[in-house]
């Protein structure tokens, strides 16, 4: 009998595990909720250019090197959950402003500022999810056996795939609904604003669910290491120190255009948010498949040329972009079950040489080193994308068959600088790797080690789940539309009457601002 994940488990361990699953899935639906292109959307509403929209992509990353203090902080805490717990709270309440700035920076007043209002809020949210980002890792590498570790991922993963998927595609319906009801740019950041509210009720319900979580002790010896001695380790470590370098590279050329693609979508191929999101479903679908099949792989292989294998492939994507048109970009679908097949790869290949190389006394400081400087050049790059846009904005180098001008020739340098990292990834050096050249000669010996009656079960399996999948989605888009529509309806007064009270919330603020700066104005007098 084959034995399943549970069996044997402790059974407190089995709690966490299940715990940690489902707090996987709601914060989904957050993540969803606030990321992506719904929040590049919302920016677009509040004005924001490519500079400002590569500037957005980049704060993420740039507060990755609060992840060294953020290894401190856990080492002063002695306490990997506190501190995620603490911070991802602190998160939270910093998009609860971000979900209310509609109310505010919709006035003259403010009309050149309400971008970088949103920028800092974003930045400040950022580095509190930057130190939540290591203490939760920190925490669960603990938590999780190093033996079931991969199956927990898969499985957390997975969950959380689905669910991101299936709301993505109902949010981006919402969000067409709503832009096809109301055109002005503030009516439609209230859309957003909607969306990102439902994210924070989910947000709030995972920190309850971690909370009811347990966490290991912390080894005293390690906690008693001075820290700045423990920061060393990580550049002294040659293999590691190559990784980082291959990381930085792959990283920059990916960020230059990462951002850039959803503002192709909706400012020049025009294409509807629920469309989008379907577009991100194939990637999804096609992203759990990946992650069946290249969990069996990199146990043959090694990680190292699973990331080849799969980066070639994540290099050449951008490519598929400069043959999309307003006409016709069915190339798109193409391009995303394609991202989701290398990706999935790239993913579990990218842990599993981080985990490999770091070293396990103190894998958090590692960890922390390698987000903070990986996060430097993938901070740099949206920016430095953002920039090159803008510049490419009015250049045409090819107009026949394609067109080849304007964000088109982002992603083409983009794909030219993936292929080129992928050369700094040869010197880095694992132990269980497999050189290319066998996997190539040997790719029939492969198939025995992975049987190809379990590949098409994996593929039957997935059409069967992407049909299901596909079906609960239609029916639930019809219900939602039937539903939207009926609240709209019904609702368009009530609204009226609650847009009237927020214009006497926007006075009474106007006022305060007024006496305020009377007020001042007076005291400098004197």
């Amino acid at each position: 009998m084959k034995r399943r994940f549970y069996d044997g488990m402790d059974e407190a361990l089995k709690h966490d595990i299940k715990r940690s699953v489902l707090e996987g899935s709601v914060g989904t639906v957050m993540g969803t909720l606030i990321g992506g292109t719904f929040l590049i959307g919302f920016a677009l509403t509040l004005g924001a250019d490519d500079f400002a929209i590569g500037l957005l992509a980049s704060l993420p990353l740039a507060a990755n090197l609060i992840q060294i203090a953020g290894s401190y902080i856990i080492g002063k805490a002695g306490s990997s959950k506190k501190v995620c717990l603490t911070y991802l709270f602190l998160h939270r309440i910093m998009w609860t402003l971000i979900m209310l700035l509609p109310l505010v920076v919709f006035r003259d007043r403010l009309d050149d500022l309400r971008v970088w209002i949103f920028m800092v809020l974003i930045a400040v949210s950022s580095v509190f999810a930057s130190v939540t980002g290591i203490s939760w890792t920190s925490w669960i590498t603990d938590l999780i056996p190093g033996d079931i570790r991969g199956r927990f991922f898969a499985k957390r993963n997975i969950m959380a795939q689905m669910v991101g998927m299936t709301l993505a595609v109902l949010a981006g319906r919402f969000i067409d609904i709503w832009k096809d009801r109301y055109s002005s740019d503030h009516m439609q950041s209230y859309g957003f604003a909607i969306l990102f509210a439902i994210g924070l009720i989910f947000g709030f319900i995972s920190i309850m669910i971690l909370k009811k979580m347990s966490e290991p002790e912390k080894d005293k010896e390690i906690l008693q290491e001075p820290f700045f001695k423990q920061l060393k380790y990580p550049f002294l470590d040659n293999n590691f120190r190559r990784f980082m370098i291959f990381s930085i590279a792959w990283g920059f050329s990916v960020g230059i255009a990462g951002p850039f693609f959803s503002v192709y979508m909706i400012n020049t191929l025009k294409i509807p948010f629920s469309v989008i999101t379907l577009f991100g479903v194939a990637a999804g679908v096609t992203t759990i498949l990946g992650m069946k099949l290249w969990g069996g792989i990199i146990d043959k292989v090694g990680a190292k040329p699973l990331y080849l294998i799969c980066g070639i492939g994540g290099a050449l994507i951008p490519g598929f972009w400069i043959f999309a048109s307003v006409e016709n970009y069915s190339i798109l679908w193409i391009s995303n079950i394609i991202t989701g097949i290398c990706w999935s790869g790239i993913g579990l290949a990218s842990t599993g040489m981080m985990m490999n190389l770091a070293s396990s006394k103190n894998n958090s400081v590692f960890f922390g080193v390698f987000a903070a400087v990986t996060g430097v050049s993938g901070a740099l790059a949206p920016i430095i994308g953002g920039v090159l846009g803008s510049l490419f904005s009015d250049i045409v180098i090819y107009d026949g068959f394609v067109r080849i001008g304007d964000l088109r020739l982002l992603f083409l340098l983009s794909t030219a600088l993936r292929l080129f990292s992928l050369l700094l990834l040869k010197p880095v050096r694992l132990a269980d790797d497999v050189p290319i050249k066998e996997i190539l000669a040997s790719f029939g010996a492969l198939y025995k080690q992975i049987p190809l009656y379990q590949i098409q079960n994996i593929a039957s399996s997935g059409v069967s789940h992407a049909e299901n999948i596909t079906a609960v989605m239609t029916r639930g888009i019809v219900s939602f539309e039937n539903i939207l529509d009926r609240t709209l309806e019904k609702g368009e007064e009530a609204a009226k009457v609650a847009f009237g009270k927020l214009d006497s919330v926007d006075k009474s603020i106007d006022k305060g601002i007024t006496k305020h700066e009377n007020f001042i104005d007076s005291i400098i007098e004197k």
